[in-house]
Order: structure tokens, then sequence, then C-alpha cells
């Protein structure tokens, strides 16, 4: 790793990357370490860059694109990030272009044909593209003379964004044989840095590693004991001033929050992907032009978001990775002035976060019982929830199974049509009058042509035309009329047609599922690194010093002066009171009964086989099971795959892993003459059960 104090000033092409600095970019400064990253690429080195959002690790290979004569391919998972740098690249006369899925065929073709005829300087593509044997063979044909992967953590499974097509860059480079590769990324441990030489195939490469250090941000926590304790901690920090980013880990947390600022008189907005579109858009157009908006959201919000003044990044959830979590509070304070990152942490969450990785790695019984239902008909078309509630599982699971076993040739979508829309007029039509311009001609377009109570089945590409509307703001007019109660809309199926590709009992499938249990496993390593991060303050460690160890810094002081163990008088006062007294109030959840007669038999020994096993696999024993869990395991003493499931905090991915063992224990337990008790419903929900032993 470089030390990048220790570079010599003397780098070669210096003096070019400046002139093109200036000339290309208007700009008369490098930030630090642009220039020393700048000079190994135009050096023709193979290099790593691990630099945080903000820093400029764009223009480490905008700017040597346009100094090297051939074309620059820019790797990004990111089609709305391709869409921004695309046009402020044109908007400095430097020629670029983007193919990915949001073009049509005609868009597509049309700048492949510009492409073969060298019009492009750079050509940003998602890795999806190089399942393109014709793409491939076009950009090798033409060569390559700069390869650019962006959110290179992507290719590690250690990443906390794994992307199976990020792992197929590396046969993908030595198809193309450039002659200098740059991997960028803003979150990367010496782990997932190792990942990415190893799977890109690159050989002694430069690896620079800077700017984690933000001496600007205040780092804290804030002990929460529910909703309403998150809800005024976000009011007060928004009451402090400026904008801010609140982060949530669910779409259902997201509008609890922003609903509660909203109502405190908080300019707040909404943002998830589960909008549309056009909302979130304008909610990201309001948040970037408003001083002082705060923006509600989950991890969708904020690739690409570069608003200098966010005073503050609150997380009202913990999330899954301590890179994440880095990436997301990089979006504070870039205008050098002082600003908070805080975390609001309650450890009930760490559980919720637990079961959001297991859904994302279903059980083989979800597997087998989504493949089941996939074998009794053709073509399944009633919709993911449809198929979920027919398997008992939750959409979660069935959306994650649907993918690898797609990803395994085993299922096929179909694509997404539009299809027809129902659309019945409402007495109220032929008075209404839409505050919306769009939606007036609507009105107006659809009145002069269908009945009044009568439905009709249109399609939306035809209103467009009728209308001189585009399709999606057709959508949106419609949308408000329904709003309105001036027309009743019946949508077409939205979602995509299922259909099993080979017609065999699920045993015979022979599907593979040790790679999905491996990134469980990552993943569940991952969040425990975020937990251990949370419980910082305990140890009396600097939380700063502590996250930039995590990245492989060792310069570190022992105290950085601005944060919650370093400096608590700084920690702004978020609560009225203590996060216990939100509990007792009753404006959490109710205190949950205990399991108070248990075998302390099994107790002890389902502990001793924890400890051990939580060793083996490198995770905290809570990620096996919490202790509320294990004392209702130790009470009910389940001795078939029905039983263990009756106890709160143990599901299928539980069972096919550790029932077995649960088992055996427990009837070495009934054996010596222990009888199982039963459990109080909300048992496995006490945080800290006191628990008396049995005489």
């Amino acid at each position: 790793m470089m030390n990048m104090r220790a570079m010599p000033v003397d780098l070669p092409y210096l003096e070019e990357a400046q002139q093109g600095l200036e000339r290309h970019f208007a700009l008369t400064r490098f930030r630090p370490g642009q220039d020393q990253v700048i000079s190994s690429v135009l050096s023709g080195r193979n290099t790593l860059v691990v630099m945080p959002t903000g820093a400029g690790k764009s223009l480490c290979y905008q700017l040597p694109a346009t100094l090297l004569p051939g074309l620059t391919l820019v790797v990004s998972p990111l089609i709305a990030l391709m869409k921004d740098q695309v046009e402020q690249l044109a908007a400095r006369g430097i020629p670029a272009t983007f193919i990915n899925s949001s073009l049509s065929d005609l868009e597509r073709a049309d700048r492949m044909r510009r492409l073969r005829a060298r019009e492009y300087k750079l050509l940003y593509v998602a890795p999806e593209r190089f399942r393109s044997l014709s793409f491939l063979e076009t950009v090798s044909a033409l060569g390559v003379d700069l390869l650019a992967v962006d959110e290179a953590h992507c290719i590690s499974q250690w990443g906390h964004d794994f992307r199976p097509d990020y792992a197929l860059l590396g046969q993908v480079r030595k198809r193309l044989r450039p002659p200098r590769t740059v991997a960028l990324t803003a979150t990367a441990t010496p782990e997932v840095r190792a990942d990415i030489v190893r799977v890109l195939l690159m050989k002694d490469p430069q690896e620079f590693a800077m700017g984690f250090d933000r001496p600007n941000l205040f780092l804290g926590k804030q002990e929460v004991g529910g909703d309403a304790d998150r809800h005024e901690a976000c009011a007060r920090l928004a009451g402090i001033g400026g904008s801010g980013i609140v982060y949530c880990s669910t779409r259902r947390a997201a509008e609890g929050v922003f609903s509660e600022l909203h109502g405190r008189g908080v300019k707040a907005v909404l943002y998830h992907a589960g909008m549309d579109d056009d909302a979130r858009r304008r909610a990201q157009d309001t948040f970037m032009s408003a001083k002082e908006a705060v923006a509600v959201a989950t991890n969708a919000f904020g690739m690409g978001i570069d608003k200098p003044d966010i005073r503050f990044v609150a997380h009202a959830n913990i999330p899954r990775a301590v890179e994440a979590y880095y990436q997301e509070i990089g979006r504070a304070g870039r205008d050098g002035q002082a600003a908070r990152a805080v975390l609001l942490f309650n450890h009930s969450d760490v559980f919720t976060q637990e079961r959001l990785i297991q859904g994302s790695h279903p059980s083989e019984a979800v597997f087998g019982d989504v493949w089941n239902v996939l074998q009794s008909v053709e073509e399944f078309d009633r919709g993911v929830h449809v198929l979920a509630g027919s398997v008992n599982a939750s959409e979660f699971e069935v959306s994650a199974a649907l993918r690898v076993l797609e990803r395994e040739g085993k299922v096929e979508r179909g694509s997404r049509g539009e299809g027809e829309h129902g659309i019945t007029l409402l007495d109220k039509a032929t008075s209404a009058q839409p505050h919306s311009p769009d939606a007036q001609r609507l009105l107006k377009s659809l009145l002069e042509t269908f009945p009044v109570g009568r439905q009709v089945t249109t399609e939306l590409t035809i209103l467009a035309r009728r209308i001189g509307l585009s399709v999606d703001e057709v959508r949106h007019a419609l949308g408000l009329l329904e709003k309105a109660h001036v027309a009743k809309v019946r949508r077409p199926f939205a979602g995509r047609s299922i259909r099993a590709l080979e017609r065999v009992p699920f045993r015979e499938l022979a599907l593979d599922l040790s790679r999905l249990r491996e990134q469980e496993r990552l993943n569940l390593a991952l969040l425990r690194r975020m937990t251990e991060y949370a419980y910082t303050d305990r140890d009396k460690k600097c939380r700063r010093g502590s996250l930039l160890r995590y990245f492989g810094q060792r310069d570190v002081d022992a105290a950085c002066g601005n944060c919650d163990v370093c400096t608590p008088e700084k920690m702004p006062t978020l609560l009225s009171h203590g996060p216990s007294a939100s509990r007792s109030r009753g404006a959490s959840s109710a205190a949950a009964p205990v399991v108070t007669n248990y075998s302390e038999l099994a107790s002890t020994e389902l502990r001793r086989w924890r400890k051990e096993l939580s060793k083996d696999l490198g995770v905290a024993p809570f990620i096996i099971f919490n202790d509320a869990t294990l004392l209702g395991l130790s009470a009910a003493l389940p001795v078939d795959r029905e039983g263990f499931l009756a106890v709160k905090g143990t599901g299928e991915s539980r069972w096919e892993r550790f029932g077995p063992k649960v088992v055996e224990i427990c009837l070495m337990a009934r054996a010596a003459g222990h009888e199982p008790q039963a459990v109080p419903e909300a048992a496995a929900r006490a945080r800290k059960p006191t628990v008396r032993r049995r005489s």
C-alpha cells in the first residue's frame, strides 16, 4: 500500500496531466492523491484506488481518457450515475456515452454505430453488458486503452454489495487485453482489496488508499429505546439546522420516520425503491435545491448525490456493514464545514438486519416449495406475491430464491409488458378541473373518446400518442385522476411470468446452494463488525480511530477530538429522557414476558454448543441464536421441525443448519426427565430476559 506522504513530488506525466486538468476540466489543482493515481494510470500501471465518496475518484480515469489516444471503457453498476457523468463530460466537450438497459433498441444501435466510428473517448456500461458476445467482440476489435472498473468492491463477496456479474470481469479483461486497468472503490477493507486484485487478474498493481479521515465530521451514537426515540432524535438533529439525510433499513421504517418529521413541521422528503421514478426524481430535486431539507430514505438514495452543505447523516437503524455506513456518512460535510454522523442504536435492530440477511439467502425448503409450484403449471403469471403466499414464505425470500434459480438456468422470466389498462370514468369526470395540466389534457381526451360509467381498455402508449405526452407522464396523470376519484383504473399484471426450464423433482435438480450459504455467512460476519463499531464507546476506544483502522490506515492518533468517545460534550442532546424511559412509558413496545421455567440442562448444553459454533463460524453467539430464543428452546425442548419452528426467533434456515443438534440436546434433556414447558408468546422479543433457576 502506497504511503501518500512518502510519494515523490516528481511524477511522470504530471505536466501533461496538469495541462489536461486545466484544458478539459477548468481546474487548477488536483485534490490530494489524484495526481499520483493519474500518473500511475498514464504510466501504464495497473492501479487500485480506494478513495472515499466525494474525494474525486472519477477524475482518476476521466482525465487519462482525454489524454490517451483510444477508448476508455468504464464499468459501473449505476445507471443514474452513468447518465449524470456523461452529461457532465458532454458539457465540457468530451465525447462520452453510455449503453445500458434504459435505452431503446434504436438508441442502442445508433450508439454502437458511433462507437465503431470511434466517435467516443469514454463509454460507460454495466457489467451485464458483457453477456452480449457481439458487444464484447466490437470493443475487442476497437481496442481499449484504459479499462476503468468503478464501484470495484462489487467484485468481492466480502464487499457489502457483491454482484455476480462483477466476478466475471477478470475474464472480460483477459479477452480485451487493455494496456492498463484502474479499479476504484469508496470502501474496501484489505480483504476486499485482495479480492479485487485476484478477480481482475491484475499483476503487481500500484495500490492507493487515501482520504478516509474526515476531521470535520463528528462521529457519534445515540442509544434509543424504540420508534418514539428515533423520531425525536431525528427531529432534534433537523432542528439544529441545515440539510440532512436519515437512512432507514426498510421502506416501512422510512415511511414512519418521514410521516413523523413531516407532522412536526420538518421539510422532509421520502425516497425509496418502491416509489415510482417520477416521485423519486421529484424528491431528489427538492432535496438538492432546498436549503434545509431532510431526506428520509433507504440506501437506494445517495449514489451520485453531491450536495456540499449536508450538515448531518443519521442512521435510524444499524447498517449491514461498516463499508456501507462509511459511504453513507461520507455524504455529510463535503464543504469542509462541521457536520455530524449519528448512529441511532438499539440492539434489537441487529436481529432485524439478521432476519433481512437470512431472508435474502432463503432456506432449501423455500427453494423446494417454489420449485414444486412452478412444476405444477406451464407458466406462473400471477406475480411473486401470490407465489409467496402459496408457499407460505415472504416475498423477499421468494424473490431471492427466483434470482438464484434464474442465475443457475433453472427458470426463466418473461419480459415485463405494459398490457392494457382498464379505465372507468366516474360521474365526477364531467365537472372535474384537475390542477395538473397533464391531467387536464388526459381527462379531456378520455371524455372525448370513452363513455362515462363503463370500463374500457386501452394501452398507455396509445393515450400518449393521442395527447402528445410521454408514457411516464400519462401514467402519472392517470394516477392523479384516480386519486381525485375522477376515474377508476384497473392496471395490467405488472410483473413477469415465471417458467421452470426443467421438469424434474426438486431432489433431482442438483441445485448447489453452497455459495449462497457462504454469502450468508460473510454477510453475517460483516454485520458483526458493524455491531462491534456500534459498541466502540463501551470499550472507551476512539470511534474515528476504529473506523480508520478498519480500512487499513496505520497512522491513527489515539484520540481524534471529534467523536462521542473523545469529546462526549460535543454530542448533541437528542432525547428529552434516557432511552429506557420511552420503553417504560409505553412509547416503544411494552415489556415482553420472559421465559422463567426451562430445562437448565438444555440451556447449559445449548450455550456451550453455541459458544463453540460461534468460534468455528467466526460470528458472535447471538447471530446463531439470541439468548431469548435459546431459553425458548430450553423450555419447549423441541424434537422435530414443527416444534422447533414454533419457538420465536428460529426459522427455516436455522432449522436446516442447526436443527439436528438442537433436537439432539433436547432429546438428551427429555431423557434426563425434563418436561417441555409452554413458552410465553412474546418471549423471544425480550431483550435481556431475567432467568430464574429451576428447583
